[in-house]
């Protein structure tokens, strides 16, 4: 099963659906980066975790998370990224293989450009 579908909802309007409530935090993640440039950042950043170059923690310093909207938190080690729900949203927290979201980054940068 998929857990986001990208949508083309007009000629300059694409967003990110979640195919299933828990995967909400993912698709509010990948779709808050709208510009090819700012989703290869993100991606040469969670590459660089993925390969041992550094840690999330020295990426994203001098915070430990990176904040998905006001709905939560994210964070990533060499091979998981956690996606945490605020405690003040319907939302669940997600874990996944770094290398799966890396991979939906890239396909969210083809479809943006």
């Amino acid at each position: 099963m998929e857990k986001i579908e990208f949508k083309k909802v007009d000629v300059d309007f694409r967003v990110v659906k979640s195919t299933d409530d828990k995967y909400i935090l993912l698709s509010l993640f990948i779709g808050q980066y709208r510009f090819p440039d700012n989703i290869q950042e993100i991606i040469d950043m969670l590459n660089s975790v993925k390969n041992g170059n550094k840690t999330w923690k020295e990426i994203i310093n001098p915070w430990m998370f990176l904040q998905i909207n006001d709905a939560g938190d994210f964070k990533c080690d060499k091979e998981k990224a956690y996606f945490i729900a605020d405690s003040s949203t319907p939302f669940q927290n997600l874990e996944m293989p770094l290398q799966e979201l890396i991979d939906l980054l890239e396909d969210w940068k083809v479809f943006m450009s």
